[in-house]
């Protein structure tokens, strides 16, 4: 066992080279060759090693050694680190960060789309201290956990979006609703007392972190003592995240007194966040009694690669002649709540017009289903 733990410390000593001068030979290896003097005792040159085999300078005399091998990669490895090409180095020995992507240029086709982009989203219709300037009336119902504030809009059953009026509503039947949603149950319902939901929310994923602010509820309402027959748009606001039960109670209740469920992806997205923002704060969620029609699957299947794609704004631009002016687009509803709630202008105005938008398109999408 000696004779072979000698024999691999041999050939080690041959891959690595002969120790530095001072330090003392291995046994039964021979120390290395002392430099041969040059001209006035200066070391000579030493002679070029044999192909294969390349030469470093260490600390001590010049030695030959083998490439490649254990002494290579133990030579990259300790090497210091380099930035890579066209990169400024970090100064230390860490890879260096990628550098900052320089600033557009103001005469650049993205600067220019961004420009445009920004010219048709609305203004800021509200002073930097916002809470006072939006006009909400009280809830038919009150919370126990307190008020919710709303905004409530009526129009008359002949108001006109795009090409249909809110009034056909009634020339649709039960049974053919039930048909677009594959739902039996949906044959059996009240038209009258269907409501048609949209919401918006802080961002688009689900949790407790994400929260619903704004619930827009559409029904239509018989004639009153002071207005005929019409249609009625709730919007439920959250003003303040404390008051997030309230809303969701209130929301839950006229949910629960409506026939059916009317949205656009709302099985796949409305109704998740607020079943579970409702279990949160435990409040019964209603829809799994009450029937849901989701638009957006029926008008898929019947309308796939027709148009560019079955978002609510191209279906409804196509079938309803729906266009709309300053329009706020969707992606800017968090930033307008966040901005609420902070006191900074925003432009919840734009939110609460397109949320109402929305509803009255669920309206007339039914009709042309």
């Amino acid at each position: 066992m000696a004779e072979d733990f000698r024999s691999r410390l041999r050939r080690l000593r041959r891959e690595e080279g002969p120790p530095a001068s001072g330090e003392p030979a291995a046994e039964g290896v021979a120390p290395a060759p002392e430099p041969a003097a040059g001209i006035g005792g200066a070391p000579a040159e030493p002679p070029a090693p044999p192909p294969g085999v390349s030469s470093e300078l260490d600390a001590g005399p010049v030695v030959a050694r083998p490439a490649g091998g254990a002494y290579e990669r133990l030579k990259r490895r300790d090497a210091p680190r380099t930035a890579a090409p066209g990169l400024p180095s970090s100064g230390s020995d860490m890879p260096p960060l990628l550098p900052r992507p320089a600033p557009l240029r103001a005469d650049t086709p993205a600067v220019a789309a961004e420009r445009e982009a920004e010219a048709a989203v609305p203004p800021v219709h509200v002073a930097p201290r916002p809470r006072g300037e939006l006009s909400f009336e009280p809830p038919a119902r009150i919370a126990a956990s307190g008020a919710t504030k709303a905004r409530t809009t009526w129009l008359p059953l002949d108001h006109a979006h795009g090409d249909t009026r809110l009034g056909e509503w009634s020339s649709t039947t039960a049974a053919h609703l039930a048909g677009l949603a594959r739902d039996e149950r949906i044959a059996a319902c009240d038209l009258s007392r269907a409501l048609f939901l949209d919401t918006e929310t802080s961002g688009l994923s689900g949790g407790a972190g994400t929260y619903v602010w704004l619930v827009g509820l559409g029904r239509f309402v018989d004639a009153a003592e002071d207005r005929e027959a019409g249609f009625e748009v709730w919007q439920g606001f959250l003003d303040h995240p404390s008051r997030e039960a309230a809303l969701l109670a209130e929301t839950a209740a006229r949910i629960a007194a409506a026939s059916m469920v009317v949205t656009f992806f709302g099985k796949s997205f409305d109704r998740h966040r607020l079943e579970d923002k409702m279990r949160l704060h435990g409040v019964e969620p209603p829809f799994a009694r009450t029937p849901h029609l989701d638009l957006y699957w029926p008008l898929r299947r019947a309308h796939r690669g027709k148009w560019s794609d079955c978002r609510l704004k191209t279906l409804e631009h196509h079938l309803c002649g729906v266009r709309r002016h300053d329009d706020l687009p969707g992606s800017f509803a968090p930033a307008a709540w966040f901005d609420f709630l902070a006191g900074r202008p925003h432009r919840l105005e734009g939110v609460f017009r397109h949320n109402h938008d929305d509803i009255l398109s669920l309206v007339s999408l039914a009709v042309r289903a």
